[in-house]
């Protein structure tokens, strides 16, 4: 995804919260890109208003990996809650989450 579009990637279901345990960031290109990724107060992370970031316009090296959040670093988001990402480069980044699904 490029620097303006998001892309919402965990949104709990109704009656749930997600226990997010990690978050990855791999860069699969030759150049540096930038990730952001944050806390949406909607379930659409795109027409949300972000309530707090994890990352946010953090470079990752080319052919490189980033930890963003593991299990020592957990956090929870609720059912009226989005974890959205946008990468500064189209095509450069993938994400990969674990959670729990709580209810």
């Amino acid at each position: 995804y490029d620097g303006t579009t998001s892309l919402t990637g965990l949104t709990p279901a109704a009656g749930t919260m997600n226990r997010i345990t990690s978050i990855v960031v791999s860069n699969t290109t030759a150049s540096a890109a930038t990730c952001t990724i944050g806390v949406g107060n909607n379930a659409t992370y795109g027409s949300a208003t972000v309530i707090g970031y994890l990352a946010y316009q953090i470079s990752v090296p080319a052919n490189a990996t980033l930890v963003v959040t593991d299990k020592t670093t957990s956090f929870y988001v609720t059912e009226n809650q989005s974890v959205g990402v946008t990468s500064g480069t189209a095509s450069a980044l993938t994400y990969t989450a674990t959670f729990e699904a709580m209810t």
